[in-house]
């Protein structure tokens, strides 16, 4: 009989800039967790740390972050999320770059958006371009 276990999605994890930078920890054995909701797996709330640190990056950046080569990585997040590495990253970055952005509240520039979720200014226009099908304002 296969195991059964929850599969977490970037909405899930995701912690709005609206609510407070640090989540209470649910239990003395727990870290509050930063931009995410711990999922009770250190492997995966590693892995979120990191990616909430360092932004989009590939899987073999993460995995060497992690001390496990690349197929492992990928597995891993696929087991967890039930979607592949590429899936689950862009879409946690999609979901956080959205939400900085409707942040009316922080004085942040678009630059400074797309070097918190790790792009150049370039790279972020052209991955929202690609996501959420932004276009060029005519003026």
């Amino acid at each position: 009989m296969a195991a059964t276990f929850k599969q977490y999605n970037p909405q899930e994890l995701y912690v709005p800039v609206s609510m407070p930078d640090t989540l209470e920890a649910e239990n003395e054995y727990d870290l509050p967790a930063q931009g995410f909701r711990s999922t009770g797996s250190a492997f995966f709330d590693t892995f979120m740390a990191n990616l909430q640190h360092h932004g989009i990056r590939n899987a073999r950046f993460h995995a060497e972050l992690l001390g496990i080569n690349y197929a492992e990585m990928c597995v891993a997040v696929s087991v967890i999320t039930g979607m592949t590495y590429t899936d689950f990253v862009e879409g946690y970055i999609l979901i956080k770059a959205e939400d900085l952005i409707r942040n009316k509240s922080a004085k942040t520039t678009i630059q400074d958006i797309a070097a918190s979720v790790g792009f150049s200014y370039s790279g972020f226009y052209q991955f929202m371009v690609r996501h959420r099908k932004w276009e060029k304002k005519r003026r």
